[in-house]
């Protein structure tokens, strides 16, 4: 599949000519705007979700609330006529009731589809185990944004396939492999949306420099101290897997997104693909994808 990525005017643009496109898109992706609040239909859940409420307006511009941004981004795809809105998940800090209100109150504005997968906060209390089952427990509060299908989703929109994939464990089962190994054979250029980035070299200094371990999926160099603090598990073979089929064997992928780390970053995933990292939305990030027909 032939497809050039375009040299953009800043870090919130990514601008893709894809041979064979019959029409421009143009799509925009927002991630990890953590908005928390609770209120007494998850009563463990108050003091921390007023910590972070607070924490987080303390990191956003000139303080505003985490949902005015997150509002903001939504109207930015709207203002632009995005084809279709991407959500990669942290969307908000703790799967409490009053949050999830917030965000399917929120995406009602808008005037396109949208995909909706998880981060690793999305899903989990720090009063719970952090564990799968913990994740399959509060998977059926986002039936709702996801089309009954949290760990999964694809979309066609005109020519392209988005593919929406959790990764919010470091890890993909193999029944997630077996759907993103379906969904790539295709001859429609394909765009995938995760939450935790993939390791690839590019990306893994930055990460460390900030976070001080390698923080992405299917990444060496844990230290055991590490894999303690952020849960994570030895990767599945399913993950090796899903890495090989996404650096090595997936023709039809044009580009990953994501979020997680915090920062904006772009790297080669393989020959034609790249990774593209975006900026926090509560910090007022979020990434305009453009498509275009190859000239």
């Amino acid at each position: 599949m032939h497809n050039k990525h375009l040299q953009p005017e800043n870090d919130n643009e990514t601008i893709i000519a894809i041979d064979g496109l019959a029409e421009e898109l143009t799509l925009l992706h927002i991630t990890d705007s953590h908005m928390a609040t609770a209120d007494d239909r998850d009563p463990d859940t108050l003091e921390d979700a007023a910590h972070f409420q607070e924490l987080f307006e303390t990191r956003t511009p000139n303080n505003v609330p985490t949902r005015q941004l997150f509002q903001k981004a939504l109207a930015h795809s709207n203002t632009i006529g995005a084809d279709a809105t991407l959500l990669t998940g942290d969307i908000i800090h703790f799967p409490s009731h009053a949050a999830l209100e917030w965000i399917e109150q929120d995406v009602q504005s808008l005037q396109s589809p949208y995909l909706y997968t998880l981060g690793n906060h999305d899903w989990y209390f720090p009063h719970l185990e952090w564990n799968d089952d913990t994740r399959l427990a509060h998977y059926p509060r986002f039936n709702h944004l996801t089309n009954n299908t949290p760990a999964a989703q694809a979309l066609d929109l005109a020519d392209i396939r988005l593919i929406a994939i959790d990764n919010s464990n470091y890890n993909l089962t193999l029944e997630q492999l077996a759907f993103l190994r379906q969904q790539l054979a295709t001859d429609r250029p394909c765009l995938l949306f995760i939450h935790i980035p993939i390791a690839i070299p590019s990306l893994i200094p930055a990460v460390v420099e900030v976070w001080k371990e390698p923080i992405v999926m299917a990444a060496d160099g844990w230290s055991e101290e590490g894999k303690k603090k952020w849960r994570v598990d030895e990767h599945y073979e399913s993950t090796l897997a899903c890495h090989k089929l996404l650096t090595e064997e997936a023709q039809s992928l044009v580009a990953i997104f994501c979020g997680h780390v915090h920062f904006s970053h772009a790297g080669e995933v393989h020959p034609g693909c790249m990774q593209y990292v975006t900026k926090p939305c509560f910090e007022g990030g979020y990434r305009e994808i453009r498509l275009k027909p190859m000239v």
